[in-house]
């Protein structure tokens, strides 16, 4: 692999409940009673803009889309004061070990204000080269545009970037911009209710409960691709 390409929220960082935790709050505030667990079951991994669409659609919210979106950003800039969102385990390793051995690229459909930040608190904005945001494209994921964004922007050709996701959102968008994948999760989110074309779909080439056991993998996918350049 000549670059790599990494999902953000549940895949750097153990974002998932937080989100979940500020959206449920978000629309208590509306009188809707929507649990973290519910929302967690049903919205984990989807984008934001996707998210409001569909709760804007789902209780008939009055305020506007774009409204809930900024209501929901300044939200979430006041919990990140009180507390930062913790880095999955392994990743930090992970990272410190890639850095200088290929280019290294964020590609998430979250808002860049939050991802920067976020980045900067664990120290780790100078180890990626770009930082894809879901404001970069006209169609956030899973449609495959932040994918090839990230692939022209690198210069590489999508067979040559490795893509590490952590939902079915996300792996969409890699697989069909042409990246090869991996999915690290310790969750099973593609699961036997999934019809069964999706299931092809998402023909993935590596699965991993953690980031420890997709370390030495995605290490020698990056070794060998050197090696190969060097000969």
């Amino acid at each position: 692999m000549r670059a790599i390409c990494f999902d953000f929220d549940g895949t750097l960082v153990d974002s998932e409940v937080f989100h979940a935790e500020n959206w449920s709050g978000f629309l208590k505030t509306l009188d809707i009673d929507f649990s973290m667990g519910a929302f967690l079951e049903q919205y984990a991994g989807v984008t934001w803009d996707k998210v409001a669409i569909d709760l804007f659609t789902r209780f008939s919210i009055s305020m506007p889309i774009e409204h809930m979106l900024q209501q929901m950003e300044a939200i979430t800039e006041k919990a990140l004061m009180l507390d930062n969102i913790p880095a999955k385990l392994g990743v930090s390793t992970l990272l410190h070990e890639l850095s200088g051995k290929v280019p290294l690229a964020v590609v998430t459909g979250a808002p860049r204000i939050y991802v920067e930040g976020i980045l900067q608190r664990h120290g780790w904005l100078e180890l990626f080269d770009h930082v894809f945001c879901g404001e970069d494209v006209a169609s956030n994921k899973p449609a495959p545009d932040i994918y090839q964004l990230a692939c022209a922007t690198l210069g590489f050709n999508p067979h040559e970037v490795l893509a590490i996701e952590d939902s079915v959102t996300g792996i969409k968008s890699s697989l069909s911009a042409g990246l090869k994948t991996v999915l690290v999760s310790d969750i099973d989110v593609i699961d036997s209710s999934i019809d069964t074309s999706i299931h092809e779909q998402l023909a993935l080439d590596y699965s991993f409960d953690s980031m420890h056991q997709a370390h030495q993998t995605v290490l020698n996918l990056v070794t060998r691709s050197i090696k190969y350049t060097e000969y």
